[in-house]
């Protein structure tokens, strides 16, 4: 029977660290945590539970916050049983609607405390089992544990099929449905190892939702390759006592986490490497690049910021920094084992980056159309970003899709003007910009439909109040964020 990279490790792991602490969640005020042995033998006995139950090749869509019953099926599902789909905490009823038919799925896993999103789509769904993690996990582990004769008994996934779905960050409508491979998620830990030497001797504190790649695949399913325990963030408003507490030597935030660490730790007047627990060997940084002033407040404290790029088509993996870096532009160096080139470079080196690689995801589920166009007659991804690469370093400029070319041959960023109006009213949900009858124009999706009324045109003048010229809006329209709802 073939092996997968993932059954690999499970089974290298239940030998070397059967008894070693491994994932911990806070649970009224405390971490209470778990063995690797004891995950390992759960996500065993979770696979044999879905498989008795007739799931075997189904979609299964998790819809929770992080947690560990989060993790364990996960894995089972994604290694033994069928595709595996994380949903974003945050998603309101449309989103959920839109997910659960867009990538047919059969049986959703769910937090007690989204339940009320999960009642608004319900009736619609008949034929889909809604079980929830509080009332029955427990009771489907028990369930699978008497099936399981022994670990290890079923047969893994083939690595080179679709594992795991995760959706892309859209912004102006539903995001796509991102395939990935067994192989894609375990293709960049090797070019990680180049970069860190953690083992079993580090801690990681994971507040990114495992609902996204990096999260999901560099924090959580490569703590399989290393070793090192996870501690599950409780509450994001107290992630500062929960970081002294835990003292993690490995961190994954984004820049405006970072922004806040360092004004609180101005703020209580306290060193900033202690605010974060006081051991931080490795702290990686997505997104966007951190603000100089920023990263140099980490610089001294003996900590270096490394900052990574990548895509869920890229299973979260394209460039990371080395340690020792100290380019502020840049975000990371190629992974070693990646074809990346730029198309059609202007005089400074900037056009599309583009990426070839065992990382590079099987496809949009359901959507051969858009998976055609995502890549070159090369075969390379395109990532619709703007960036250049400088021996093997990568400098991300901008989105390419997001520059609106005006009459007079200015650039604007869409995503700018996007942000900008977004950030006016807390009554709208998202934007979209974009070029007609020669005029910059906004479509604004408001949360409700009793939101549409008002002064919407004393919002667009104060937008353009703090924009250039040549970037101010000249037509607008308002819209329920049901318009944005796609069949």
């Amino acid at each position: 029977m073939a092996v997968n990279e993932l059954e690999r490790f499970l089974r290298a792991d239940y030998e070397k660290w059967k008894d070693s602490d491994y994932l911990h969640e806070m649970k009224n005020g405390k971490y209470e945590g778990i063995t690797f042995g004891q995950f390992i033998e759960r996500v065993n006995y979770l696979a044999t539970y879905f498989i008795t139950h007739g799931y075997k090749d189904k979609n299964i869509g998790i819809f929770s916050p992080n947690s560990i019953a989060w993790m364990i099926a996960d894995v089972a599902i994604m290694n033994y049983v069928g595709l595996s789909i994380g949903l974003s905490k945050d998603w309101k009823g449309d989103n959920l609607d839109y997910a659960i038919r867009k990538c047919d799925i059969t049986c959703l896993l769910y937090s007690n405390v989204l339940a009320e999103q999960v009642e608004q789509v319900k009736s619609k769904y008949p034929d889909v089992e809604f079980i929830s993690i509080e009332d029955e996990f427990d009771n489907m582990l028990l369930e699978g544990q008497k099936d399981c004769k022994e670990l290890f008994a079923l047969e893994s996934k083939d690595e080179d099929l679709p594992a795991k779905i995760v959706f892309t960050s859209g912004s102006t409508s539903f995001p796509k449905a991102v395939m990935l491979s067994i192989k894609n998620i375990y293709s960049s830990y090797e070019a990680l190892g180049r970069r860190i030497d953690a083992d079993e001797n580090d801690v990681c504190y994971l507040f990114l939702p495992l609902n996204h790649t990096y999260g999901s695949i560099f924090n959580f399913l490569y703590s399989l390759v290393f070793g090192y325990q996870i501690y599950l963030t409780g509450d994001i408003k107290n992630m500062a006592q929960e970081m002294m507490l835990v003292k993690p030597t490995v961190y994954c935030a984004v820049p405006l986490v970072c922004v806040k660490f360092v004004e609180a730790a101005k703020a209580m007047n306290i060193p900033l490497r202690a605010l974060l627990g006081g051991r931080l060997r490795y702290i990686f940084i997505g997104g966007t690049c951190l603000p100089y002033d920023i990263r140099q407040a980490f610089i001294e404290q003996g900590m270096n910021p490394m900052n990574a790029y990548a895509l869920s088509e890229t299973s979260s993996g394209f460039s990371i920094d080395y340690p020792d870096v100290t380019d502020m532009d840049s975000a990371g160096t190629l992974l070693e084992y990646v074809d990346a080139k730029v198309i059609d470079p202007d005089e400074d080196g900037i056009g599309e980056l583009a990426i070839k690689g065992p990382n590079v995801f099987k496809g949009y589920y359901n959507d051969p159309e858009a998976t055609a166009r995502a890549f070159d007659k090369d075969g390379y991804f395109l990532t619709g970003d703007l960036g250049r690469i400088e021996n093997n370093v990568v400098y991300v400029k901008g989105r390419k899709d997001t520059m609106l070319v005006l009459l007079n041959g200015e650039n604007v960023s869409s995503k700018r003007i996007c942000d900008k109006v977004k950030e006016a009213d807390p009554r709208i949900a998202s934007v979209k910009a974009y070029i007609r009858d020669d005029l910059l124009t906004v479509d604004i999706f408001v949360k409700d439909k009793e939101s549409m009324e008002g002064d919407w045109q004393a919002v667009i003048d104060k937008v353009n109040e703090d924009l250039s010229k040549y970037e101010k809006i000249r037509k607008f329209s308002i819209s329920d964020i049901s318009a944005l709802v796609k069949g």
